[in-house]
C-alpha cells in the first residue's frame, strides 16, 4: 500500500515537473510550483527525488536510452539496406511525435541541467552513422565536414517538421516526401563522390 502511495507520488511528480519544465526551461522551473501541481509536500519531493535534476533525469532518461537505441538500430539498417532511410524516418518521426513535449524540454528547455548539450550528442551520433553510411558506399573515408553538415541537415529537418503547426498526418506526409528527396539527394551525391574517388 506505502508501495503504490509512492509510486503514485513520483508519478504526479513526474507529470508536473514535465509540464513546468516544458513551460519554463530546466533553469528557470520552480520545484514549488512542482509540488503545488502534483499536489504533494516539498518534504514528499524530497523523499522521492534527491533534487531537481533528479526528477529531471527521471522524466527524460528513459526517452533518452530508448530513442538512442532505435537511431542505433535504424541506422544499421540503413547502412544493410539503404532502401530502407525513408522509412527509418518516418519511424523516428512516429517516436519524436509521441514524445514531442520531452523533445522540446531537452532541445530547447535543458540549460543548466545533465542534458544541456545533448543536442550536440545527437549530432555526433548521426555523423558517426552518416560516416559509416559514406564509408559503407564509397569504400574509403567520406569528407568529415561534409558529414557534419549532411548530419545537421538531417536533424534540423526533423525539428523543422516536429515545429510545424500542422497535424501529425501532415507531419508524416512531409516526412515522407523529405525521405525520398533525401534518398534521391543521397544517390546523387554518392554517384558524384565515387567520380572523385575513382579520379
Amino acid at each position: 500500500m506505502e508501495n503504490d502511495k509512492r509510486s503514485e507520488t513520483i508519478e504526479k511528480l513526474k507529470k508536473a515537473g514535465k509540464e513546468e519544465f516544458l513551460k519554463n526551461g530546466y533553469q528557470r522551473a520552480s520545484l514549488r510550483m512542482i509540488c503545488n501541481s502534483a499536489g504533494v509536500t516539498t518534504g514528499a519531493f524530497y523523499f522521492s527525488f534527491e533534487s531537481k535534476e533528479t526528477l529531471f533525469k527521471a522524466i527524460l532518461e528513459p526517452l533518452v536510452n530508448q530513442y538512442e537505441a532505435m537511431l542505433g538500430e535504424l541506422m544499421k539498417g540503413e547502412i544493410e539496406n539503404p532502401a530502407t532511410g525513408v522509412d527509418a524516418d518516418k519511424i523516428m518521426m512516429q517516436f519524436l511525435l509521441a514524445h514531442r513535449e520531452e523533445v522540446m524540454i531537452i532541445m530547447h528547455g535543458a540549460d543548466g541541467s545533465c542534458y544541456e548539450n545533448y543536442h550536440q550528442r545527437v549530432e555526433e551520433f548521426m555523423r558517426h552513422s552518416f560516416a559509416a553510411y559514406y564509408r559503407s558506399q564509397l569504400g574509403c573515408e567520406p569528407d568529415e565536414t561534409l558529414v557534419r553538415v549532411l548530419a545537421k541537415m538531417r536533424l534540423e529537418g526533423a525539428m523543422a517538421i516536429l515545429n510545424e503547426d500542422v497535424d501529425v498526418e501532415k507531419k508524416m506526409y512531409l516526412t515522407e516526401k523529405i525521405g525520398i528527396h533525401a534518398t534521391g539527394g543521397t544517390e546523387k551525391l554518392i554517384e558524384s563522390l565515387k567520380k572523385e574517388v575513382h579520379r
